[in-house]
């Protein structure tokens, strides 16, 4: 009689365990993005965009890394896009016809980030295929990076830069969110 007890009572303590694990969040919903946010605002100006970018990039910190929203003036071919993104420390992910950032790996051996950029770009294609007449994306309109303050303002002064926007310092990937920036 003991055991049935025991047993029935051990029965219904998992259950409770497991009916508290199923609504706890931590196990259903990703981390929320923790307030940081790179792009336009609602309602915002490309003007009052490009200023506010520019604060935070003269803010930007030399002696570590930061992350920055890099659009480009016109879209790029990965080529191109490769080329002036050469000197930049990482680049985490990029940014096609104001959709939400594509993550992207680093090159391996034997390749430069244009081939990254560029197998990214038939992936999107191959994954939009067969859905109708959607036009495959060619070129790159931003892209997400990590560098120091210093490379960074080197970079922006570049004819194909349209903006470079800065995040803090301690800003954590995967913790903020980006907002395409529409250049008029």
């Amino acid at each position: 009689m003991i055991r049935r007890s025991l047993a029935a009572l051990a029965v219904v303590g998992l259950l409770g365990l497991l009916v508290l694990a199923f609504f706890d969040d931590a196990t259903h919903r990703p981390v929320p993005p923790q307030g940081d946010m790179l792009g336009t605002e609602s309602g915002e100006s490309f003007q009052a965009y490009s200023e506010r970018a520019e604060k935070t990039l003269l803010d930007a910190p030399d002696d570590q890394p930061v992350y920055a929203l890099v659009t480009f003036s016109e879209g790029l071919t990965p080529e191109e896009a490769g080329e002036v993104l050469a000197s930049i420390e990482r680049v985490n992910a990029m940014i096609v016809q104001m959709a939400a950032p594509f993550p992207l790996p680093e090159p391996i051996a034997g390749e430069d980030r244009a081939d990254v950029f560029q197998r990214e770009l038939d992936r999107i294609g191959a994954s939009l295929a067969g859905i109708g007449n959607v036009p495959t994306p060619e070129l790159i309109d931003a892209a997400v990076v990590r560098d120091n303050g210093e490379v960074l303002r080197t970079l922006s002064e570049r004819e194909r830069i349209a903006t470079v926007e800065t995040l803090p310092a301690d800003a954590a990937w995967g913790r903020f969110g980006v907002r395409p920036v529409e250049i008029p």
